[in-house]
């Protein structure tokens, strides 16, 4: 039973995905790497079993890119995955053990066994932290606190692990690139709490102290209860930093800028200004992320369309401007305004020449409308976009005037084109169709 135990274990490395609690720009191959044999697996088991002194239970990480209980990674860059696991023994109720096996000319050896005051694992990552050629191992801890959890740093070499001072605690932690030098940075993201205030802390290495330290430190806003989403990467060119989207009590969510200011040699967080509204708070779980592939952070900021009266306003569509960050004066700057049905999940990119308020749209079941506004009142409708079932276009009920976009196995996405040739706000048809975005599209 236990070697089908461990098997599942590793089998279950297959069905990994990219993202989670940490984001680096390394190569997943090895991480998703599954070892070779059967005899690998046994092998395995044996060293867990042997270190446990008996019988254990396997502990999966809750969090992260790496959920199996035993991880396989090539630590040390010599084509052959190295393995982690976690485990706690029979009799160990609140100790955790971290065993890194290693394989020399087919045998396998234990590498470092590490036990925690622990009772779970947040999450895993990797990423090139010390001063070694390769990955440096990154573990996170829970502790009895909520959100609370402990980082702990370990660093691969000539077959052996060692520990790496590390000390910090975070809600969640992210891994990659922030100051233009040859190694990666860790960024740990704290919400509020008794012992502690909201804050991200910009982590890098000291080697005379074989100890992680906190480089910079910045505030964040502590009515945020919950982080739901976050991307590192290119905030504006040669800017690069982590966008983070986190939801207060009432469930609206605001979005936070973290990055590493290299003249003043300081992390920022320039949408957070203590008592003044953050600009991007919104009501609707709209993320940051590049939706057009120009390898940019795109930052939403979410208003509602023009209406005429309290009857209108729940039908009337919001304007979701994608923004990118401009860090000379550290604002938002729009780079594309959208309407978007999460419904049906799909998104309709405003013609640029159309000015903000020159229009307004209605969102009915599956009938996105658009108008032109002027004076405070609605007027001609412009075009709209609706969703037939599949079957029902197949069957062509009702279609009579519409123009298919796009089709998969559940919906036709189609649109009806009503602007006229000599207007501002006319459109050709392959302009409503290129205006048109399902999510999958977008990223």
């Amino acid at each position: 039973m236990k070697s089908r135990i461990i098997a599942a274990a590793l089998g279950s490395l297959l069905l990994c995905s990219a993202g989670g609690c940490g984001f680096m720009e390394l190569d997943l191959a090895d991480a998703l790497r599954p070892p070779k044999t059967l005899g690998d697996e046994a092998a395995i088991e044996k060293l867990i079993s042997d270190a446990a002194k008996g019988s254990y239970t396997l502990k999966y990480p809750k969090n992260g890119s790496y959920r199996s209980a035993i991880i396989m990674n090539d630590l040390d860059g010599d084509d052959t995955a190295e393995a982690i696991a976690f485990f706690r023994g029979k009799d160990e109720t609140t100790r955790l053990h971290m065993l890194v096996m290693r394989e020399n000319e087919g045998e396998w050896s234990i590498s470092g066994d590490f036990v925690t005051e622990t009772t779970d694992v947040d999450c895993v990552d990797f990423g090139r932290v010390t001063n070694s050629e390769h990955p440096d191992i990154l573990v996170g801890y829970t502790t009895f606190t909520p959100n609370v959890n402990f980082l702990s740093c370990y660093t691969y070499s000539g077959g052996e692990t060692s520990a790496v001072t590390s000390g910090q605690t975070y809600s969640s932690f992210y891994c990659g690139n922030l100051d233009e030098t040859d190694k990666s940075e860790i960024i740990t993201l704290s919400l509020y709490n008794a012992e502690d205030e909201a804050k991200a802390n910009m982590l890098v290495y000291d080697d005379s102290k074989r100890a992680l330290y906190v480089k910079s430190s910045v505030p964040m806003d502590p009515g945020v209860v919950k982080f739901r989403h976050a991307v590192i990467g290119d905030l504006s060119e040669g800017v690069r930093g982590i966008a983070v989207d986190g939801a207060y009590a009432t469930e609206e969510i605001c979005t936070q800028i973290i990055y590493y200011r290299q003249d003043l040699a300081v992390l920022r967080n320039p949408l957070y200004r203590e008592r003044v509204k953050n600009p991007t708070q919104r009501g609707i779980r709209v993320y940051s992320e590049d939706i057009n592939n120009d390898k940019l952070i795109e930052i939403p900021i979410v208003e509602k369309l023009p209406f005429a009266d309290a009857e209108t306003v729940s039908a009337t569509a919001d304007r979701v401007t994608r923004c990118h960050f401009e860090p000379t004066d550290e604002t938002l700057h729009g780079a594309g305004d959208y309407v978007t049905d999460f419904d049906y999940s799909f998104s309709i990119r405003i013609p640029e020449r159309w000015e903000q308020d020159s229009y307004t749209a209605r969102i009915d079941d599956k009938v996105t409308e658009f108008f032109r506004w002027e004076d405070g009142a609605v007027h001609e409708k412009l075009f709209e976009v609706r969703v037939f079932e599949a079957s029902d276009w197949d069957k062509g009920k009702d279609t009579d005037n519409y123009t298919l976009i796009y089709r998969d196995n559940r919906y036709a996405y189609t649109f009806r084109n009503e602007t006229e040739r000599d207007s501002q706000f006319a459109l050709t048809d392959d302009e409503i169709k290129t205006s048109f975005s399902v999510f999958s599209d977008m990223g």
